[in-house]
């Protein structure tokens, strides 16, 4: 187990708000030259203190790294044969600095005390909401840019400065449940009531669909863990968790053909919906080509015409089965360490979720809420071991 350095109760450094504010602004991608901002140099800044170190402390985000970077290497060398069109080279670059922003984000907030990583979280989360509510009301009063950058897309979908709406509305899906939690964790329910309001709002005005079905997942998720928790004893809780999951499957196979026809109509519904699903069908063509380890990073759908627009899609592409599998283990250990917390779980299913249709891992904010959330998890569980009783011979049970 590892030590954290204690820095106080709830209190936060100075230093820490260089974090807070780039992932704060992360969505702002209008305010970059080329793929740098003032979210990515903040957050670089902050990193700088605790990372590299002289040792490096194995994790499972240091495995997922290591795996997935090391494939899409390997896969890009098969790209450059196969389907050199498809490749961005500067995509590896991307994820070099998400990997190293994750990293040192993990080895610093592990030095942090619980306390403060939930002081931390909570202040990205608060000032998240009231930053792009400022934006937004700047954007409808005085102007549509800001310091040059967009604040609508296209006129009609609020982008909070980004060059595309996702950017804002995938920060605000994992937010929306930091805030939850404190709703449901927390006394004082009239203030994470009204910032969740606002953030609602801020997600319908940037007219994402992806972003309904995230936080309408994460909504029932949350559900279905609270039901769960109001349960002391732990064998009966379980046994409610199971019945609820076999409930859930029996209903959706009952009702496949009329929930399959809802679905598609609200997909025929959309703008882009149909869309998606040309994109989302050319996969297969691409994914021949390299199964095993992918093309590398780049356009690769519709044969280098444009992005698969879906996480998953763009794993496999990009790193193919060895790639995907570091993933979906990774994803595996991190879902575990946040049963520690429950209601940190919806967090994860929100952001994961809108990778449905978006390429959510390769945002900043996304990396800043999933490392957060891991090392409170990861806190949460090993305060949990500490505060066990003792057997008569000293060990925990």
């Amino acid at each position: 187990m590892r030590s954290t350095l204690v820095i106080g109760k709830n209190r936060i450094r100075l230093w820490d708000w260089l974090l807070v504010i780039g992932i704060m602004l992360a969505p702002m991608t209008g305010l970059r030259i080329w793929k740098v901002g003032p979210a990515e140099v903040l957050c670089l800044l902050w990193t700088l203190k605790y990372y590299p170190r002289r040792y490096l402390h194995v994790n499972d985000t240091l495995k997922f790294f290591a795996a997935f970077l090391a494939t899409m290497l390997v896969g890009s060398l098969i790209g450059l044969l196969k389907a050199p069109q498809e490749l961005s080279r500067s995509g590896y670059l991307t994820w070099l600095y998400l990997a190293y922003i994750a990293l040192a984000m993990y080895e610093g907030l592990r030095r942090n005390s619980l306390e403060c990583n939930e002081t931390l979280l909570n202040r990205i989360a608060t000032l998240s909401v009231l930053w792009y509510l400022f934006l937004y009301v700047y954007s409808i009063t005085v102007s549509r840019y800001f310091f040059g950058a967009p604040l609508w897309y296209a006129n009609y979908r609020f982008s909070g400065g980004g060059r595309n709406p996702h950017q804002v509305a995938v920060l605000m899906c994992g937010v929306i449940f930091v805030l939850l939690r404190n709703l449901v964790k927390k006394r004082g329910k009239l203030f994470p009531a009204l910032l969740i309001a606002v953030s609602i709002y801020i997600v319908t005005e940037t007219k994402s669909a992806t972003a309904y079905v995230a936080i309408a997942l994460g909504l029932f998720v949350a559900l279905y863990f609270f039901l769960g928790q109001k349960i002391k004893n732990k064998r009966k809780r379980i046994t409610l968790l199971i019945l609820e999951a076999v409930v859930i499957a029996v209903f959706l196979v009952v009702f496949y053909r009329l929930l399959s026809t809802r679905l598609y109509a609200w997909i025929l519904s959309d703008s882009n919906g149909m869309g998606r699903l040309e994109i989302f069908a050319s996969f297969f063509e691409t994914f021949v080509k390299s199964p095993l380890v992918g093309l590398g990073p780049g356009v690769h759908g519709r044969g280098g015409a444009i992005e698969f627009h879906n996480t998953y899609l763009e794993i496999l592409a990009a790193t193919g089965i060895v790639g995907f599998s570091a993933f979906f283990v990774y994803s595996v250990r991190v879902f575990k360490k946040l049963l520690s917390d429950y209601m940190l779980i919806p967090i994860i299913v929100a952001m994961y979720a809108y990778g449905l249709a978006g390429f959510a891992m390769r945002r900043l904010a996304y990396w800043g809420l999933m490392i957060s959330i891991l090392v409170i998890g990861e806190q949460y569980w090993e305060k949990q071991q500490n505060q066990q009783p003792a057997t008569a011979d000293g060990e925990q049970r």
